[in-house]
């Protein structure tokens, strides 16, 4: 009987199919179905995702400029970048892109370079932020667009921070680039302090 019904149900639709317009409606209905029955069966993945970003501290754009200005002038730094993560979505979007003379470098911002990729350095690396580590080392390839732009200010070492600097949230994340190793002790303090700073309190 239910195969009776499905293939009745399945002519009565190819007969009411005689014109482009009613394929297009029925292709839209069809797909719309589709992602009302996705997010029915998913919905508490959702909605545990959703509240757990809801949780999540935010970045506090107002002290970005004293961030870098603070980054510059303790670490002797060629560039410092910004960037908002969302660890779920895989997203890491530069929100500010510094060089050391003061400028700003507008045309890469709001560019979202990822945060897992193929690279496998890029990937250690984030593994280390998210355990609250403050990853170094030489930068002779760039990882990303902003990458491209590093080598371009003359940057050939980085050091990156998660925002906050601790293993319960991940927010953002700072690089700052230099022409040669920096004071690694130093810089990584510096870093942390300025990364803490820019949580935004509640």
């Amino acid at each position: 009987m239910e195969n009776k019904d499905t293939k009745d149900t399945l002519m009565g639709v190819l007969t009411y199919i005689d014109s482009p317009f009613k394929l297009l409606v029925v292709l839209l209905l069809g797909v719309l179905g589709f992602i009302g029955y996705f997010v029915y069966t998913h919905q508490g993945v959702m909605v545990g995702a959703y509240l757990k970003s809801k949780e999540l501290p935010k970045l506090d754009e107002s002290r970005f400029d004293i961030a870098a200005s603070m980054l510059f002038r303790e670490t002797k730094a060629e560039i410092v970048s910004i960037f908002a993560v969302d660890p779920i979505l895989n997203k890491r979007v530069l929100v500010r892109a510094y060089a050391k003379d003061g400028g700003r470098h507008k045309l890469l911002e709001g560019t979202n370079v990822g945060l897992f990729s193929g690279n496998q350095s890029n990937n250690a690396d984030v593994i280390r932020l998210m355990g609250g580590e403050v990853p170094c080392g030489a930068y002779l390839r760039p990882q990303s667009e902003a990458g491209l732009w590093y080598i371009h200010q003359g940057v050939r070492y980085t050091c990156r921070v998660s925002i906050p600097p601790d293993i319960n949230s991940f927010i953002g994340q700072i690089t700052v680039g230099w022409a040669a190793e920096p004071d690694l002790e130093y810089a990584r303090s510096i870093m942390e302090v300025v990364a803490r700073g820019l949580v935004l309190q509640k």
